[in-house]
């Protein structure tokens, strides 16, 4: 079987191209480039993966060199169990190019972590671990259009077999394909009886769409959240998703503005879950447009930066170039963020050059700060918080002597 050169672009450039211009706009279906996708999920996925492999690696090595190689081995060993157990989710998952990517990038982790195995107890040190690894099972999409959806399941399973007879050589064991049933097709934020399709009643003699019982769906748990959910602006949602849709949306998500964009919903529900008591969720990291940072949408993320139970962006960069425009989307900029629970700082990123944006390796350099990143993707006293003094309101010194002399 060969597999090099396989890559989820393909899949996604063809469904792209497969949706008219009317059915790409209801789906904001757009194929995400490596370099954003690897950008986002190296810090919401593996950044904790390896400062906790550091970890083990530190206290491998003090067990080591107290010559206890059998509990330098078990500490190795319990972090690859874990590693083997990472979910990572992608609620709009579409031809499985976060997936693709978050796999492969812990598919490289775990050979570090066998290796080190391998280095502590030699081979035997592998024995019993046929078909204990990191495998499509970890690996969960929901995704509400099933081409895209098969898509997803299928170049899962390439890119594991691509990386197994790249390393391994040989055929994996048998069966070589499972249904894992991982990717689910489904509106990762609305849901109704009779799911997916609308029942219909006759109302003032017009025949009209109703979605009964509709209400958010449970999504699947994960340790890591990432993906890219559709460009979509509130000012578009009733025109893309229809009247009906769009009333029960607003209804079943009546605490967010009508007018916030359509990731906002998945970044309201991931957001949610991280900061959820007892949630396995570590991390999410979300494209969205760059209109995060106007006020509709930017409400979204001040709720939860400033909840009881809060979370805090890790990292964000709230104006990156995307691709080439299509026949049906003007040239957009988005924004990329990376939540957890808790107070902490974070990495603010910003553009610096851009560089070829029609091809499949834009070059983009970025600058970093570090600080509390606020609700509108800036670093500082966020003044999108602050009140006006009443005092100044009255213009009470407008005749006083020290009017106008400096502080």
């Amino acid at each position: 079987m060969q597999l090099e050169g396989s890559r989820p672009a393909i899949f996604g450039a063809l469904l792209e191209q497969a949706l008219n211009v009317k059915e790409r706009a209801r789906l904001g279906a757009h194929y995400t480039p490596r370099a954003y996708v690897e950008r986002l999920v190296v810090v919401a996925v593996m950044e904790p993966l390896r400062q906790e492999w550091a970890q083990v690696q530190a206290t491998a090595e003090r067990l080591k060199q107290e010559k206890k190689p059998k509990d330098a081995t078990a500490a190795v060993q319990a972090f690859h169990d874990k590693l083997c157990a990472t979910r990572v989710l992608d609620p709009a998952c579409g031809t499985g190019n976060f997936l693709y990517v978050a796999m492969e990038l812990m598919k490289r982790l775990e050979g570090e972590v066998l290796e080190a195995l391998v280095d502590l107890g030699g081979q035997e040190a592998l024995q019993g671990l046929e078909g204990h690894n990191v495998d499509p099972h970890q690996f969960l999409g929901l995704e509400k259009n099933p081409r895209a959806a098969a898509i997803t399941e299928l170049v899962v399973w390439l890119g594991y077999l691509q990386w197994h007879y790249r390393t391994q050589g040989g055929d994996p064991s048998e069966p070589i394909l499972r249904d894992f049933k991982n990717v689910t097709v489904m509106d990762a934020v609305l849901t109704w009886d009779g799911h997916p399709l609308p029942k219909f009643e006759v109302k003032e003699g017009k025949r009209v769409e109703t979605y009964p019982n509709a209400r958010r769906p449970e999504w699947p748990e994960a340790e890591f959240i990432v993906g890219n959910p559709p460009f979509i602006g509130g000012k578009d949602i009733r025109e893309q998703l229809g009247d009906a849709f769009t009333e029960t949306l607003w209804r079943v998500h009546s605490h967010i503005n009508d007018s916030a964009d359509l990731v906002m919903y998945w970044w309201d529900r991931a957001a949610e879950i991280v900061a959820a008591p007892k949630s396995p969720a570590q991390r999410f990291g979300l494209v969205s447009t760059n209109s995060i940072t106007q006020v509709f949408s930017r409400r979204v993320v001040a709720r939860h930066l400033e909840a009881e139970r809060s979370i805090s962006l890790l990292m964000a960069i709230p104006d990156h170039p995307w691709t080439k425009a299509t026949e049906d989307h003007a040239a957009v900029r988005i924004a990329m963020t990376v939540g957890t629970f808790g107070r902490h700082e974070g990495v603010l990123r910003e553009v610096v050059t851009e560089a070829s944006l029609n091809t499949d390796q834009p070059q983009i350099e970025l600058s970093a700060r570090t600080g509390r990143i606020n609700a509108d993707l800036t670093i500082g006293v966020d003044v999108t918080s602050l009140s006006p003094l009443r005092a100044n309101g009255r213009n009470r010194y407008r005749d006083s002597p020290l009017r106008g002399v400096p502080c």
